[in-house]
């Protein structure tokens, strides 16, 4: 129920409700990795909802990775659920679970994929409970494990997102299609973060589609046109900086960073977030740098620190597996005004962006070079990545599910 109207810039007005959203997502709300979701689900508390976010559980699967920092993190959010943020406008949950879908063969099994929810410690109504949740308004799931809550919750409307294709994830194959496709047909809505997922949503045949894009905060990382603090993980890293962050893993072409770094002596190239270990070469030269996990509140002082971002995702090698991102990070780097020098594929090209894209190693080293002098207009940046903050994908969200 509406309580009260106020209009505002952004072309939706700032309500005072009621109303009450229920998200089903994979990272915890305050991971140092912040995805779509985490990012719309600030936007449905800054207009007056209710905020009932849910991430991937933790389950003792995770105890041999107990002195992880996340998943000690994880463990004690599981114990004082729900956690609150945004002024207590946002409710993040860890669910404990004794069993937990997982890649590992007993675990991707039909019956637990569908059953493992049943072993939730408290139950899931219990913890709705304890936030009086009852009747939810809208039902959010982007995260293929909650599929059960389309049949165990009361909700108004519900919307599927979809952010890749998920057969590709680890553990799902043979299993991921059945259930998009179920969150499709039964939601009200499904929407798809990039261009390139078009064909997938519409093969799992939704009532009711739409491209919602990956977008900025873009007041956040404006904030570098302010002078910011040095980070201390960049206390012993010498300038220039080319500068990656996100998810360290299998879709960066070391390769290339190898190869270039190798030419490049004189440039730090820092890779800022979660490493999959298993994926980094140990051959890379000493002016590559990796920070760990960092805080995305303290994105915009490194970028302030960095003359470039970097995307240089494997193309050539791992396409499927990139096809249908559209980069969060290309947008942040331009709200930090920063050049953007990335591998090309087909939906980061679409987005006519003025990044500066790469063939080649020998185009990558002449980039670099160019980002050293500062052949860039930050403000042109800026201005492409405005276009693109959050508030405008909310705002698309919540007028074609007619629930603002």
């Amino acid at each position: 129920m509406l309580t009260e109207h106020q209009n505002c810039k952004d072309g939706l007005p700032h309500i005072k409700t009621d109303k009450t959203i229920v998200m089903a997502c994979s990272h915890p709300y305050w991971s140092s990795l912040q995805v779509g979701s985490q990012h719309i689900a600030r936007q449905f508390a800054r207009h007056g909802w209710q905020v009932h976010y849910f991430s991937a559980p933790i389950s003792p699967l995770h105890l041999p990775k107990l002195f992880a920092p996340e998943v000690i993190s994880r463990f004690k959010g599981s114990c004082r659920n729900p956690t609150l943020h945004e002024n207590g406008k946002i409710h993040s949950y860890i669910p404990f679970s004794l069993l937990a879908p997982d890649g590992r063969p007993l675990l991707r099994s039909r019956p637990v994929i569908h059953n493992w929810y049943k072993t939730m410690l408290p139950p899931l109504k219990q913890l709705l409970a304890r936030s009086n949740v009852g009747r939810v308004d809208l039902l959010y799931i982007d995260n293929l494990s909650y599929h059960f809550l389309l049949d165990v919750i009361h909700y108004a409307k519900s919307v599927f997102r979809v952010m890749d294709m998920h057969e590709r994830f680890p553990g799902w194959r043979g299993e991921a299609r059945r259930l998009a496709k179920k969150n499709a047909t039964r939601s009200d809505l499904t929407i798809y973060s990039a261009q390139g997922l078009k064909a997938y949503v519409e093969a799992l045949a939704p009532p009711k589609s739409l491209f919602v894009p990956n977008g900025v905060d873009f007041e956040a990382f404006e904030a570098t046109k302010t002078r910011l603090s040095r980070p201390a993980c960049l206390s012993c890293v010498p300038d220039p900086i080319l500068l990656y962050t996100g998810m360290i893993d299998a879709r960066l072409d070391f390769d290339a960073i190898r190869t270039v770094a190798h030419r490049l002596p004189q440039i730090s190239f820092v890779f800022a977030g979660p490493p999959d270990q298993s994926r980094i070469p140990l051959d890379l030269p000493p002016n590559v740098y990796f920070t760990g996990p960092v805080c995305h509140a303290e994105l915009p002082s490194l970028m302030q620190a960095a003359v470039a971002g970097l995307i240089p995702f494997d193309v050539n090698s791992r396409l499927d597996a990139i096809r249908g991102i559209r980069p969060l990070k290309l947008f942040e780097y331009m709200a930090a005004g920063l050049p953007v020098i990335s591998a090309r594929w087909p939906e980061i090209e679409d987005i006519q962006s003025p990044a500066w894209f790469y063939d080649d190693t020998g185009q990558f080293v002449e980039l670099a070079y160019k980002a050293v002098k500062k052949e860039f207009d930050p403000e042109i940046a800026r201005s492409f990545a405005e276009q693109f903050d959050w508030k405008y994908a909310f705002e698309r969200l919540v007028l074609n599910l007619d629930c603002g």
